[in-house]
């Protein structure tokens, strides 16, 4: 073991003042990241072995001269107040295997049901003339175990009502409202990957920065950039891989709730969502690797500048430049629509994400600028002139919140009414899983920048201390420092949201009633509210570490 991967090891272990807070912020923002990529893994892998159950149900395209049956469907019955679909199946060569689910293709006059069905057999019997159905249709036919499905034999189906031809009753087709989901949890990924990411940056810019000068003063004592660099990253992969250890775990124990979701007709069984071995690798590769880098990217001064760290260097400002991101989402998602151009969609909404996350520090940058500019009192000079310092650093810790933003407003355009279609169902409660997702994302990310940015301000509160500053004036002007750009970003992004999901719809609201404005409105609320607790979270820290 080199002497830089032991003495990585042993910072872990020891990591001096203030570095237990840090680390434990950083790990605990790692551990949350691993659970929501295991969950977004493991919840789109899930769609998929759904579909591989029922897809043949949505054949459609078997050469008539050559199908081995059939099919018409008819989802629009109910029984007992449930929604009912019944498939009508005509088998042209009997001799092929089952249909997945059956112990054998159905005969005319026979009648399969899923075990819910059965259940309320009592009220189906007269209309399908049987005192009990032929049998019950297993797991392995079933997209749900609550799913009411009757599969009925017929002798043939009519041309008139344009019968559906199957070529194999085991082919791999995606059935249409799961793949419907499938696109939804792309969009959703993509709406919700950012956030995911400024969480993995805080998580390792939390412990970076503790680093920062003790690394620095390695440099200077004849380290070399690689020996620092390797240094932090050991650090950083100890903490990446304990965090995704802890998550998986944590998705494991939490995946029988999970399943609970009834969402594309009814809950899930557990095998579908049940972690395979090369999603744990994936989980356990990944997620210590970005927070790696992301933690080499955050100590990129150190490498090189040491001097600048211990003499407080203020950093490069945020160039206007940056202000032509805004245009390109828009104009892309305004050109496509909703013509079913899948990925330049999800490319366009990419770059409305990644535009406000870079457009962010400038906009920080300008408002403090203004605030120093036309202070009054010392709370609104210190913090002003912290948000002019080191923009990048001021919306480091409420990226992930100003981003949750934009979903909201981008969601707030597509929420349609309508108790009776399945599809406006699934939206709702996808908008929903969404949203915990990325409050869950926000919240983990905003404790973990309330740490980060009381040990960034330890130094310089601990030097206007000792000028004579009380202690009050300097916590006032950090919760101020934390709440400006919430407010002054934050609430532009969620407007530059709904633009964007306007040019998406084509400038048609879809939204009916007042869902919208009550997810804009708890979108406010839930901000405010996060940053209050973090600012509480990061006081004592603060206090503690500008002590000495």
């Amino acid at each position: 073991m080199s002497p830089m991967t032991e003495l990585g090891l042993r910072f872990v272990r020891r990591p001096g003042p203030g570095g237990r807070a840090a680390n434990l912020a950083a790990f605990g923002a790692t551990a949350v990241v691993a659970l929501l990529v295991t969950f977004l893994i493991a919840g789109s892998l899930g769609l998929t072995h759904r579909s591989d159950r029922i897809g043949w149900r949505s054949a459609d395209k078997a050469d008539p001269a050559t199908a081995i049956g059939m099919l018409n469907l008819d989802d629009e019955q109910s029984v007992d107040g449930h929604r009912l679909s019944v498939l009508d199946v005509a088998v042209l060569k009997p001799s092929e295997p089952a249909p997945p689910g059956l112990d054998h293709a159905p005969k005319p006059g026979e009648v399969f049901v899923s075990p819910e069905v059965a259940k309320h057999w009592s009220s189906l019997s007269k209309q399908f003339g049987l005192d009990k159905p032929t049998g019950e249709i297993s797991d392995k036919g079933l997209s749900s175990p609550e799913e009411y499905i009757v599969i009925r034999g017929v002798q043939t189906i009519p041309a008139d009502q344009n019968p559906q031809y199957v070529s194999s009753w085991h082919d791999k087709v995606w059935d249409s409202r799961m793949l419907g989901l499938l696109i939804a949890v792309a969009f959703g990924i993509t709406l919700v990957l950012f956030p995911i990411l400024s969480l993995v940056g805080q998580a390792a810019g939390v412990a970076a920065k503790r680093r920062e000068h003790r690394l620095a003063a390695l440099r200077l004592a004849g380290a070399t950039r690689t020996q620092v660099l390797w240094l932090s990253a050991v650090e950083q992969a100890v903490l990446g891989l304990a965090g995704a250890l802890v998550g998986l775990v944590g998705y494991t124990v939490l995946s029988p709730l999970i399943a609970q979701i009834p969402l594309g007709g009814g809950r899930w069984y557990l095998s579908d969502i049940t972690v395979r071995w090369w999603t744990v690798l994936v989980v356990l590769v990944a997620v210590p690797i970005l927070s790696v880098i992301s933690a080499l990217i955050g100590l990129g001064r150190v490498s090189i500048t040491p001097l600048g760290v211990v003499r407080g260097q203020t950093r490069k400002g945020v160039n206007a430049i940056r202000l032509g991101l805004l245009v390109i989402g828009p104009a892309i998602l305004g050109y496509y629509g909703l013509r079913g151009a899948f990925v330049p969609l999800l490319i366009g909404v990419g770059f409305a994400a990644l535009a406000v996350r870079v457009i962010g520090p400038f906009a920080v940058q300008v408002i403090g600028k203004i605030m120093a500019g036309n202070a009054n009192r010392a709370v609104t000079l210190l913090a002003g002139r912290r948000l002019v310092d080191d923009p990048k650093g001021a919306f480091r810790p409420v990226a992930a919140l100003v981003l949750s933003g934009f979903v909201t407003g981008f969601i707030s355009v597509f929420m349609p009414s309508g108790d009776q279609n399945p599809n406006f169902g699934d939206m709702r409660i996808g908008v929903a899983l969404l949203l915990s997702l990325v409050f869950l994302t926000v919240a983990a990310s905003t404790a973990a920048g309330a740490v980060g940015t009381a040990l960034d301000q330890a130094a310089p509160a601990r030097a206007l201390r000792r000028s004579g500053v009380p202690l009050q004036v300097i916590e006032r002007a950090a919760r101020l420092a934390a709440v400006v750009p919430v407010l002054g970003v934050g609430l532009p992004v969620v407007g530059f949201g709904a633009l964007c999901g306007l040019a998406l719809s084509g400038g048609k609201v879809i939204t009916q009633g007042s869902s919208g404005l009550i997810l804009l409105l708890g979108q406010v609320i839930v901000g405010l509210v996060l940053v209050a607790v973090a600012g509480a979270a990061g006081a004592p820290v603060l206090r503690k570490a500008s002590a000495n």
